[in-house]
């Protein structure tokens, strides 16, 4: 996924992911764990209905999002899905992440390998092991943060920049907000933004974010 930066729509319905298209996101991602019914068919009915790439997302509720079930029967559901996706997006902290990693071989989807910090920003350092781990394991090193002052948005740039590979960051919460239009600036590959209503804290609409990152020459 080559520079300018992508948008991404987070989507829980087939409905959704037109309307991203339709206002211009670059890549849906398929909050499979946010959305209703049978997953395979949704993603499948997506894939079938929407030109855009693809990120399944099956979030478990130990990195914030609503999947109750086991990492092994995740790794059943990535497998079935994986045909349809240019990417997968799996934790770096689950207990079988290689195992969810393997569920995308002999498909053409690639593993986003994602960390949430939902207490607070790391140190540089720390944050930059994270990338380093999740680089290890995936084509692309998701490391999402929550600021508690405008020192912790600035360090995560900072990182963002320092680190110059296949990296997408963010500072979530309101507070982080504006890094969700300001780390493409600083090298960040994907940036995450929302069609009817947010899915994660601080998103900014699809077609916002679009506007932005033209104002700011990347696009």
């Amino acid at each position: 996924m080559d520079f300018p930066p992508k948008v991404v729509a987070s989507v829980t319905t087939k409905d959704d992911a037109k309307e991203a298209a339709a206002l211009g996101a670059d890549v849906v991602e398929v909050r499979v764990d946010l959305a209703k019914g049978d997953p395979q068919a949704l993603v499948e009915g997506i894939y079938r209905t929407v030109d855009r790439p693809l990120i399944v997302t099956i979030r478990p509720e130990y990195e914030g999002g609503r999947y109750a079930g086991s990492d092994r029967e995740r790794a059943r559901l990535f497998k079935e899905m994986a045909p349809y996706a240019g990417y997968i997006d799996v934790e770096l902290r689950a207990k079988n992440v290689e195992e969810l990693i393997a569920a995308a071989q002999g498909t053409e989807a690639m593993p986003i390998v994602s960390y949430h910090d939902f207490e607070g920003t790391p140190p540089n350092a720390e944050m930059l092991a994270i990338i380093d781990r999740c680089l290890d394991r995936g084509a692309i090193g998701k490391l999402a943060v929550t600021p508690h002052d405008m020192t912790d948005v600035l360090r995560l740039l900072e990182v963002t920049l320092v680190s110059r590979r296949p990296v997408c960051t963010i500072a979530m919460g309101s507070l982080g907000a504006h890094s969700r239009l300001i780390a493409p600036v600083y090298g960040s590959l994907l940036t995450y933004g929302y069609v009817r209503h947010p899915v994660a804290p601080g998103q900014i609409r699809v077609d916002r974010l679009l506007e932005g990152l033209k104002i700011l020459g990347l696009r």
